[in-house]
């Protein structure tokens, strides 16, 4: 008989991260081997079942049944552990270390790892001394190289417009032909389009939230939980997970939905270290027409622009005034605000500039919403019969013989707001050198910033639009001029409501004398492709 038995437990882990997905280290494997062992060692006596650790990376020892294991080793219950290898109980070259040379010995542990004949009650402490570590530093090193080629692959994958999600975003399912592609799930992906739509009807998100709760829409998770879809979420609570303003506003602000698959934006630092972190927007891999669209590029950008502008309802208002979001001081560049006077059976409504009512540092601006409302309207139309009379003219050039007809050069156009944008930058990045040297206030400093800032963006959006419309070429020449169709949709529209505005309308400046100034959306494209047409004037005798 031994002189001392000691109380054995058996330890197993399998990985798929770290590349142990073989049989050989399979957990029925592993455990097979270690029982074997201690079957033909009358020192040692199994004294419970295995702690598995299955589906658990061997970087770390955050596994909850290492950390069991490890309770019983404190509480005196065990002497010894045993291990099919070393590379089962950790792939870490430091902790593994500090474990085996002295966290065990400390505690008064045998450990042995069968398979590299290495039994710390029996070993040799000089050979041991290099060879445990070496070992360690091996299994350490596999496990950055897999990490590495895992990182690759998907990298690569997500370059290429793959997804690599565990779970398709609401409104697409993964593709049953190819999991790493997304497809339109039909069953649901009409709700995302109303939240767009609805939005652009001047619907307030919370309302929007509100009504597809009423009609018994089920919440992107209780919709995948109902599909058979196994997850955890930090959204849900209660026992319904219900649609809420944070849900809908994820949706409105997912480039997904016109086909931009936007992956890496979270991450861990590297194999080691296992905590998530969000990624600057930078460092996302964002690929176009990954996949079909399920909201126009033009809708969502409008969506987009209200949602940064101020459209607070108040408490019993559902949607947005007609012109919220969109009306703004002519001089000093502030919403107006709406205001109602009660007249008698009445009602007066008129809009007045917010800097006036909070300081006096501006006029006031002030304006009836009527007189507001027919303006816009008339001059919308008159936009829609120049853009309509634009596209004749094109029709016309586009008839000409080829060898009279110039192409419709992209690369100038880019490259003359690209030029104009580096423009705006310098006189960006001059203005605090003007400010330090007196030249002008705090308040010009301010006001100018801000203008410089909306004119790039405005610049920027356009540079998008045309790069592609650039795409978008046929190859006989013509063009598809999104923009052109856009506008042509509202040709007959008679009364003026949120969609048109959203539609083809930036925002509308209200000057002193009830004069309006309406900067339409696409005033690049437009003012392009008029200095075009007019290039034909005398071929075609037209008067634009």
């Amino acid at each position: 008989m031994p002189d001392k038995v000691y109380r054995t437990a058996i330890y197993c882990r399998l990985s798929r991260e770290d590349g142990d997905k073989v049989e050989s280290n399979s957990i029925a494997s592993q455990r097979a081997i270690c029982e074997d062992y201690i079957a033909r060692h009358e020192d040692l006596e199994l004294v419970c079942e295995p702690f598995v650790d299955d589906g658990y990376s061997g970087v770390s020892f955050n596994r909850p049944q290492f950390k069991k294991l490890e309770e019983a080793i404190r509480k005196g219950a065990l002497d010894c552990i045993v291990v099919k290898d070393l590379s089962r109980f950790s792939r870490n070259y430091i902790d593994g270390g500090r474990y085996i040379e002295k966290i065990f010995p400390q505690l008064g542990i045998r450990f042995i790892a069968i398979n590299d004949a290495y039994d710390s009650l029996t070993g040799d402490p000089q050979s041991d001394s290099f060879v445990i570590p070496f070992k360690n530093l091996i299994n350490d090193s596999y496990c950055k190289d897999i990490s590495m080629k895992i990182r690759s692959s998907l990298e690569v994958k997500q370059k290429s417009g793959e997804f690599v999600g565990s779970f398709a975003p609401y409104g697409y399912m993964k593709s049953p032909e190819n999991k790493n592609q997304l497809i339109v799930d039909e069953a649901v992906s009409e709700y995302v389009q109303m939240i767009f739509s609805m939005y652009k009807d001047g619907f307030s998100i919370g309302r929007i939230a509100k009504r597809l709760n009423q009609m018994g829409v089920l919440s992107p998770m209780e919709y995948k939980q109902s599909a058979g879809v196994k997850f955890d979420t930090v959204f849900k609570t209660g026992d319904t997970a219900k649609w809420t303003y944070k849900a809908v506003q994820r949706i409105l602000t997912n480039e997904v939905y016109i086909g931009v698959l936007a992956q890496g934006k979270r991450g861990t630092p590297n194999y080691k270290v296992r905590v998530v972190k969000s990624k600057d927007e930078s460092e996302w891999v964002k690929v176009e027409n990954a996949h079909e669209a399920l909201v126009s590029y033009e809708d969502f950008m409008a969506v987009k622009v209200m949602m940064q502008r101020d459209m607070r309802c108040s408490p019993d208002q559902d949607e947005a005034h007609l012109f919220s979001g969109f009306l703004f001081c002519g001089d000093c560049q502030q919403p107006m605000i709406r205001k109602t006077v009660p007249s008698r059976t009445k009602k007066y409504i008129y809009y007045v500039c917010s800097t006036n009512k909070h300081s006096r540092t501006c006029s006031p601006h002030s304006i009836a919403a009527k007189e507001v409302e027919e303006k816009v309207f008339r001059a919308i139309h008159d936009q829609i019969e120049l853009v309509i009379n634009l596209e004749h003219a094109l029709a016309m050039i586009e008839r000409l013989p080829s060898q009279s007809r110039k192409a419709f050069n992209y690369e100038a156009q880019i490259a003359k707001i690209e030029e104009e944008i580096e423009r705006y930058q310098k006189l960006k990045l001059g203005l605090y050198e003007n400010f330090i040297g007196g030249v002008i206030d705090k308040s010009e400093y301010f006001e100018f910033r801000n203008s410089y800032t909306k004119i790039i963006e405005d610049k920027q959006d356009a540079l998008l639009r045309v790069k592609k419309e650039m795409k978008q070429t046929v190859t006989t020449g013509t063009t598809e001029r999104n923009w052109v169709t856009l506008f042509k949709q509202y040709e007959n529209v008679e009364e003026l409501n949120r969609r048109v505005l959203m539609s083809l309308v930036d925002r509308i400046l209200i000057h002193e004398n009830h004069a309006i100034e309406i900067v339409f959306k696409y005033k690049d494209e437009y003012q392009q492709t008029l200095e075009y047409v007019l290039g034909y004037a005398d071929e075609l005798d037209i008067a634009v």
